[in-house]
């Protein structure tokens, strides 16, 4: 009956653990897939403003996703390391059976008797312990890595955090840039024909003589220029939706749309900050890399403590019930206690080494934090730099988009009363259209200094919500357009 019960125990215990097994991996094109119904398809199905890409980009990046399931392994283990303080309880159980019987004899050493064979146990002997100890060095060692435990749940914490900042800084900068590649290629598409066709005619003019031939040699390669540099722009902003793509965790770049931007689209930019040392304060506070570090530190310096309590004796009490089914023993059933102690004396040999090196590790964690701290401060001071640089060269840009918008004005109204060409009508519109471009590239540039300005602090990104309405964004016009955030 007793191998029954263990047999039955042990069987359903196999049972429990293949319950728990996950299942075998699918194929991943089957888990892409699968990934791509779990999107908010209502949000997709309209035109993305920057702040939609990065709510969907915080909820559904898988790489962030990574970095969320890491924090949730920590904060398991946290848990799991409280069950290391608890008491030893070990049950032991046995059963045999012995034939012939355990028979012994004994001699009497001062006559050299031999006495009859006799025995003092059954054949079946069936016995069972269930003893409770408590060793408090491990205890007190197993209080420590408790604490360490939080600590890495912390640790992986702000590395989240770090990987979430550097989500929105890329998912600004590419959406600003697949904005201005979708704009470029519907403003030049209709341009493109024209632009060919004038250089064109002025070759043909050229050839015949009709006009001046430096003139002619002239127009062209103006054209051919700008048509150059436009084509150079849609190079550096041509792979930028599929990039949006994999940061929103988006498996195909036309499975979603973009809010469109107009040639005098309004596009808002903050003046910088005027207080670099209030940056710099905020950036060591904030950064999750100096919290990081001193997180480490704390981490080491319990590993100097365990490294001491490894030092010392271990002691502690034990408590235990016995039973033993022989018929020959009066008490069958039993209870004892006490108190153990077991020393090991290679520790105490090493000791010296091991506490040495774990407050190496600790002063290394110290330097590499102030060095840390040195590079915060010139990272503030460097995308500070940057975001005054990009916002002066942005509104210099604007400026020069907007003369040119008027330059093809009045192109177009001379050209209309008879006193201007269809050349110069149409060198004006190319002009146009790449100083609109050129503007548009730096405003994305200025977003992502930006971007790399709040990252250099350590701002987060206000917490988005992870579930989407169904509500529309405002219509983009001349005078609205997508805002940055």
């Amino acid at each position: 009956m007793f191998r029954n019960a263990v047999l039955g125990v042990s069987a359903a215990a196999l049972l429990s653990a293949c319950s728990v097994m996950p299942e075998d991996l699918a194929e991943i094109r089957a888990d892409i897939n699968r990934h791509a119904e779990s999107l908010p398809q209502d949000v997709l199905k309209r035109p993305l403003s920057v702040e939609d890409a990065m709510k969907l980009a915080v909820a559904h990046n898988l790489d962030a996703r990574v970095k969320e399931l890491e924090e949730v392994l920590a904060a398991g283990k946290a848990d799991l390391s409280l069950f290391a303080m608890l008491p030893e309880l070990a049950a032991k159980g046995n059963w045999s059976k012995r034939n012939p019987k355990k028979a012994t004899t004994s001699k009497d050493l001062s006559t050299g008797t031999v006495a009859n064979y006799s025995t003092g146990e059954d054949s079946i002997s069936r016995t069972g312990d269930l003893t409770a100890s408590w060793n408090l060095v491990d205890f007190g060692i197993a209080l420590v890595r408790a604490d360490q435990e939080e600590d890495k749940m912390i640790l992986a914490a702000e590395k989240r955090r770090r990987a979430q900042h550097l989500l929105i800084q890329d998912v600004q900068a590419a959406y600003w840039k697949a904005v201005i590649n979708e704009f470029a290629n519907r403003k030049y598409h209709s341009l493109e024909s024209r632009l060919v066709k004038s250089v064109e005619d002025a070759e043909t003019a050229e050839r015949t003589k009709v006009g001046d031939p430096m003139q002619m040699l002239g127009h062209q390669r103006a054209i051919v220029d700008t048509m150059r540099q436009i084509a150079e722009l849609q190079r550096q902003t041509s792979t930028a939706k599929a990039d949006l793509a994999g940061f929103m965790g988006v498996p195909s770049s036309s499975a979603f749309e973009l809010a469109e931007l107009k040639d005098d689209s309004f596009l808002s930019a903050e003046d910088p900050e005027q207080n670099v040392e209030a940056m710099e304060a905020v950036a060591l506070a904030n950064r999750p890399e100096l919290k990081s570090e001193e997180v480490q530190f704390r981490i080491d310096r319990n590993d100097i403590r365990t490294e001491l309590l490894k030092t010392l004796p271990g002691i502690g009490p034990f408590m235990g019930g016995h039973y033993d089914s022989n018929s020959f023993i009066k008490y069958n059933a039993w209870a004892d206690a006490g108190t153990h102690m077991a020393w090991n004396l290679v520790d105490i040999l090493t000791a010296p080494k091991r506490v040495a090196n774990a407050k190496n590790t600790a002063e290394t964690t110290r330097a590499r934090r102030l060095a840390m701290g040195m590079a915060v401060l010139t990272q503030v001071h460097v995308a500070d730099i940057q975001y005054r640089h990009a916002l002066k060269e942005y509104r210099l840009t604007e400026q020069m988009a907007a003369i040119d918008r008027r330059i093809t004005g009045l192109a177009a109204k001379s050209k209309q009363a008879g006193s201007g060409s269809a050349m110069e009508e149409i060198k004006a519109e190319a002009a146009g259209m790449l100083s609109t471009l050129r503007r548009f590239i730096l405003y994305s540039d200025l977003q992502g200094a930006k971007a790399r300005l709040k990252a250099a602090q350590g701002i987060d990104h206000a917490p988005p919500s992870e579930t989407f309405t169904d509500t529309p964004p405002p219509e983009t016009t001349a005078d609205a357009a997508p805002q940055a955030g």
